[in-house]
């Protein structure tokens, strides 16, 4: 008999926010099902390197702006542009309000695919 496998689990990057909620976002993610990783948005020295290696493992990018560091949004932008992650820029966002954040980035996505 063939092992049927569990269909890979949907990566979303979370960039902005307080560090302190770090694993209300995980729950959050858990909840609905998805993989959620969350970073600060703060890019001084190494940081903004980890930005860029959260988007690139992402299968989708919510940037958070209140609360984060215009360099962190540019940097988190950037490189889901680079790795053509849908993500959207959102002025603020709760835990509980990821699963439509993600809906409209991928709708957003979709969109721009079909008018290009």
């Amino acid at each position: 008999m063939l092992a049927t496998r569990n269909p890979p689990q949907l990566r979303v990057a979370v960039i902005g926010g307080l560090t302190r909620a770090t694993d209300q976002w995980r729950r959050a993610g858990a909840a609905i099902g998805v993989q959620l990783e969350h970073h600060d948005g703060q890019s001084a020295g190494r940081r903004a390197a980890d930005i860029t290696s959260i988007v690139r493992r992402a299968d989708v990018v919510l940037i958070i702006t209140d609360l984060n560091s215009h360099n962190g949004v540019a940097q988190a932008r950037r490189a889901a542009l680079a790795h053509q992650r849908p993500h959207l820029l959102l002025r603020r966002l709760r835990p509980d309000g990821v699963a439509q954040a993600i809906t409209e980035a991928q709708a957003t996505a979709r969109t721009l695919q079909v008018a290009s």
